[in-house]
């Protein structure tokens, strides 16, 4: 056995060097693909422009109309390592800071044949696009253009801006600013700033967000939801996740531009917004190929070494290898499986993550079971860098047998930038690159929406077999003024052999302070006073103090499978307390994980999402703490009530 076999990110690559080890070599659907009439084909930049440039238009008029697909489609929240790539910022991201923004917009300019460059003022970055003989200044970040005076009405320069600051104060008053301008609480004087060039390179690359495959018993689902798997540190610790954090906002904006995000509103999305319209999205590839035929195993390059394909599934000795490949970033995985085992340690399962080298997740196998889990985020997630594909290897020890095996791998992509339905009449086409492929078996395609203008109606479902690449057909909605609410788009090859019965899991409480038993294992430290008032654990701070806490340790706990850490509390105080939970899976202080909080006066609800606990092992719990940061002079007084454990909403 090789511990150091190559990864390769092409898929394609990846897919010979399987072959070329002596397994035969399937089929598997390459490049699937969705687009309707109704909505931008965001795959590249030349069918975004397809899509967004229409006949006759001016350049300004062309400009105009980029700055508005990419405010339709991106926030601001936060910078990371790819955000200057333009169309993983469009169907990844969904979310960039100033410079990235600007830089993007000006890729995607030059893709139209519009020359942009990228200027900076103290603190801020935009950009300007050159037509009709001189620069014109835009931001998308803050939403702000505005017109010159004059019959020759043009989007201004940020030099002309700087020379006549009232083309930015009088835009309003004289109709010229950009419809809803600095809609965030932004001031539009800002721009009469003198700017400088800055003028950053949008990056590129040769990813494909068509570069993927499906193997028989596989899919790939686009969710219009969050469902608790953030790319891991894409996010402050105090958020549930990517979001647009002047979310209520979001309600100023134009209207084609909010009923296009209004579908999509959460509330209570993260502690200080109260309604969340734009945030990250997840989507799941599950992969699971029929054992007992050879052509579902080893499609699209997996392979056997000595392991017999029988009608009782994978019989050992040997391994069972293959490849999870994603155009979207991994951000989470799970795989669960049947088998019978004979002995202890029958089964070993290894994961190889963008070449870092195989791990061994698991060992295990008794007699008597038969459903196994292994947990895989913090192995094929990699924190602030996106990743397209792992490894995997079942190893099956002397008399056990791998009957069934389901694979979910979570992803984070930009619904904003998916093929949604739209009100009335919808023409969708479905593409594979080499439409034979699917003699073997039919693609399925299956939308699931919620009619507005409500969205509480049952879920509709749209089921379409596709037999041929470039299929198209029609999909009629009712004509309304609001868009459906999408939940999934599925793209399904052959049919999942497997799937596992769903577990639930309820919330658990680990510490309940209305029983003064619970209080029992922890500690505080001086000069916190702790005791037992009959409606929870009150933590009175007398005076003025850095970092005074209670914790708990001693523990052994897995969280692994949980969404977040829910701690109900109150201040007693009059004043507002800094209050910090803290998480650690060792006796140092290398693993461990701060999410603070400012509680004002009177209850609170504090939610600690498990995943921005990034440097702690959460499967590996050994102490947890409650700080009262930063007491003032006349101390704090604390009374806390529970501790929760709230279940994932996977049900796997």
């Amino acid at each position: 056995m090789n511990d150091k076999q190559p990864v390769h990110r092409c898929l394609l690559t990846a897919f010979l060097l399987f072959a070329a080890a002596g397994a035969p070599a399937h089929a598997a659907v390459r490049g699937a693909w969705v687009t309707t009439d109704r909505t931008v084909d965001c795959s590249s930049f030349e069918a975004i422009a397809k899509d967004i440039i229409k006949p006759g238009m001016s350049d300004e008029q062309q400009a105009i109309a980029m700055y508005n697909f990419f405010r339709q489609r991106v926030y601001h929240y936060r910078n990371l390592p790819e955000s200057r790539e333009p169309l993983k910022t469009v169907d990844i991201l969904g979310n960039t800071l100033c410079g990235s923004q600007g830089t993007c917009m000006k890729g995607l300019l030059a893709s139209i044949g519009l020359e942009a460059r990228v200027v900076s003022n103290t603190g801020h970055t935009f950009y300007e696009v050159f037509y009709d003989g001189q620069w014109h200044g835009y931001d998308t970040m803050m939403n702000f253009y505005v017109f010159t005076r004059g019959p020759q009405r043009t989007v201004a320069s940020f030099e002309q801006l700087h020379n006549d600051p009232t083309l930015i104060r009088d835009a309003e008053k004289e109709g010229r600013a950009c419809p809803n301008i600095c809609p965030c609480g932004d001031k539009p004087e800002w721009f009469a700033q003198k700017t400088r060039l800055s003028d950053y390179s949008p990056r590129t690359s040769d990813w494909s967000v068509r570069d993927y495959q499906l193997r028989l018993g596989e899919e790939i689902v686009w969710s219009w939801w969050p469902e608790g798997k953030p790319l891991p540190g894409s996010y402050r610790s105090s958020d549930p996740g990517p979001l647009h954090t002047c979310g209520t906002r979001d309600r100023r904006a134009e209207p084609f531009l909010f009923k296009f995000w209004e579908p999509y509103g959460i509330p209570k999305f993260g502690p200080s917004t109260t309604v969340s319209y734009r945030h990250y999205f997840n989507g799941q590839i599950n992969y699971s190929p029929d054992l007992t035929r050879q052509q579902s195993v080893l499609d699209g390059g997996a392979t056997l070494h000595e392991a017999k394909v029988t009608s009782r599934g994978l019989v050992s000795p040997g391994m069972y290898s293959f490849s999870i490949g994603c155009p979207f970033y991994i951000t989470g995985g799970v795989l669960l499986f049947e088998a019978d085992c004979p002995k202890e340690g029958a089964i070993e399962v290894h994961v190889d993550q963008h070449g870092g080298g195989w791990q061994k997740l698991f060992t295990g196998g008794r007699p008597g079971d038969k459903l196994y889990r292994v947990p895989l985020d913090r192995v094929v997630a990699r924190s602030g860098v996106g990743r397209h594909q792992y490894n995997v290897r079942i190893v099956l020890g002397e008399r056990s047998t791998l009957n069934n095996m389901y694979l979910r791998t979570w992803f984070q992509h930009n619904a904003m930038a998916a093929p949604h339905l739209m009100p009335g009449k919808n023409n969708v086409t479905v593409e594979v690159a080499g439409g034979d492929v699917l003699q073997a078996a039919p693609l399925t395609l299956v939308y699931r929406y919620r009619d507005a203008p409500s969205w509480d109606g049952s879920v509709k479902t749209v089921e379409r077999r596709i037999a041929r690449s470039a299929e198209a057909f029609l999909v009629t909605l009712p004509e309304t003024d609001k868009l459906p609410q999408m939940r999934d788009l599925t793209l399904r090859y052959g049919q999942l052999a497997w799937t596992p019965p769903k577990r639930v899991r309820p919330d658990r409480v680990i510490a309940d302070f209305t029983q003064r038993k619970d209080i029992g294992g922890w500690q505080a430290d001086d000069p916190l006073k702790v005791s037992h008032d009959g409606r929870g654990l009150l933590v009175v701070c007398p005076r003025k103090e850095t970092y005074p806490q209670i914790s708990r340790d001693g523990l052994k706990e897995d969280w692994s499978d949980y969404e977040a850490v829910v701690v109900e509390l109150e201040n007693l105080g009059p004043k507002m307390q800094k209050i910090v939970f803290r998480a650690r899976s060792n006796d140092t202080n290398d693993e461990r994980t701060d999410v603070n909080f400012e509680v004002q006066p009177g209850p609170a609800g504090l939610r600690i999402p498990i995943k921005s606990l990034r440097k702690t092992q959460v499967d590996a719990i050994t102490k947890i703490y409650l700080m009262t940061y930063e007491v003032p002079d006349e101390g704090c007084k604390v009374r806390i009530k529970r501790i929760t454990l709230q279940r994932g909403r996977s049900g796997l």
